[in-house]
């Protein structure tokens, strides 16, 4: 079984397994609605033939299993790093429960080590599954469902202007993304993802529309509507503001379609946007809190050598990383940071501490703690002054990856 980049004639096949994997309510006869690749996606074919076989000579009826990955720039303690997004994991029925999957995976993170991309990120269809191949969950996010007119109470006097926005007004939306995503694993978009992943989609292609102030896009909203008359439901995929009055009149626009929707969802915000506090009946709204994706630590020693930590943190630790995936990863390491440059090498000393890969990917992005991620199975002090030491490194931070892909 061998990874290879995925041949353009093979192209029917690979989106054949990934209907089927996807939307098989579609049926053998489904049309391929699927937009134009983003400039920064990668598909990815695991195929049933020996190591010398060339790409000219692959045959698409070999494949066995299919993948791609976007290759994001994402922001990791402040400072932008690959972060290659995992997505379209599938395989036919004919071919399941061989350990394909696995090995396809496994392949991928090869060829991410050695192209020096060291972390990973995935939207996972279950958690358990893939936090046997190390990824872990990094940020939850909220979901709130809300009848239009309720918006009324967080909706301002009319003032500026609604515009309605297309895929060559992507640097004016890029912009006010740009000052609205400063968490850190926000992404630094290109105009292939704004092109082709905002505004064209699935089965129907969603609208935009911005506010702006004398001429000045202060904020934008991605939706979609679905459903019969009088059933209708706005999907808001993405409601992006660079202040508090600029989100306010796009929660005002949202509220001028009560003739036409029932109800409002705005699918992902951060746990911190607190919608619900600001309606004068609370409970006109539902608010789910829903776990968000994983991230993944695929070469230690290059992952915490090009990530900054804070200037004040000065520690010395054993660390022993447990990864079953990866044997580049599964040692013993001594870590010196110091100045807020990290320096790794392998270690012969007993550890200090011992980590899962999953948590020390947490770990490193600040999705935990250490003194949280101690209290589980994931991290294991054995001296306890490195509990200090990891604490004073692996500071939490304010993460959410709110892209699907």
């Amino acid at each position: 079984m061998y990874l290879h980049p995925l041949p353009e004639e093979h192209r029917d096949t690979y989106r054949e397994f990934i209907s089927y994997a996807f939307s098989p309510e579609d049926g053998p006869d489904w049309d391929d609605t699927s937009p134009p690749d983003a400039d920064i996606y990668y598909p990815r074919g695991l195929y049933d033939t020996s190591a010398d076989v060339s790409a000219d000579a692959l045959d698409s009826s070999d494949l066995v299993a299919v993948c791609a990955f976007y290759d994001f720039t994402a922001r990791a303690r402040g400072t932008w790093h690959p972060l290659p997004g995992i997505s379209v994991v599938a395989s036919p029925p004919e071919a399941r429960r061989q350990g394909h999957i696995a090995t396809m995976l496994d392949e991928l993170l090869v060829e991410f080590r050695d192209s020096g991309r060291y972390l990973s990120a995935l939207w996972p269809f279950k958690y358990e599954f893939y936090r046997r191949f190390g990824w872990a969950k990094t940020n939850d996010y909220a979901k709130t469902t809300v009848p239009p007119e309720a918006l009324t109470a967080v909706s301002p006097d009319v003032s500026g202007e609604f515009v309605r926005l297309g895929p060559d007004d992507w640097e004016r939306l890029d912009a006010v993304y740009t000052e609205w995503a400063t968490e850190d694993l926000g992404l630094d978009r290109t105009e292939g993802w704004w092109r082709n992943r905002t505004f064209r989609w699935w089965g129907s292609n969603p609208y935009v529309y911005g506010w702006e102030r004398d001429g000045d896009l202060r904020g934008y909203v991605v939706y979609r509507m679905d459903g019969d008359w009088n059933e209708r439901t706005m999907h808001v995929s993405e409601l992006a503001s660079v202040d508090a009055e600029a989100r306010g009149h796009l929660l005002r626009f949202l509220r001028d379609h009560d003739s036409q929707v029932e109800e409002v969802v705005i699918q992902r915000e951060h746990e911190r946007t607190r919608l619900i506090d600001d309606l004068t009946d609370p409970l006109a709204a539902t608010v789910e809190i829903k776990p968000g994706p994983m991230v993944r630590i695929v070469d230690v020693s290059a992952a915490l050598e090009a990530v900054t930590f804070s200037a004040d943190a000065d520690t010395d630790v054993v660390l022993g990383v447990s990864d079953d995936r990866c044997a580049w990863n599964d040692d013993t390491f001594r870590v010196v940071v110091t100045g807020g440059e990290a320096s790794v090498e392998p270690a012969t000393d007993d550890p200090d501490a011992t980590v899962e890969i999953g948590g020390l990917s947490q770990l490193l992005v600040g999705a935990r703690s250490a003194d949280e991620l101690a209290r589980t199975e994931s991290l294991t002090i054995h001296e306890p002054a490195a509990l200090d030491g990891l604490a004073e490194v692996f500071t939490e931070r304010d993460t959410f990856l709110r892209e699907r892909f």
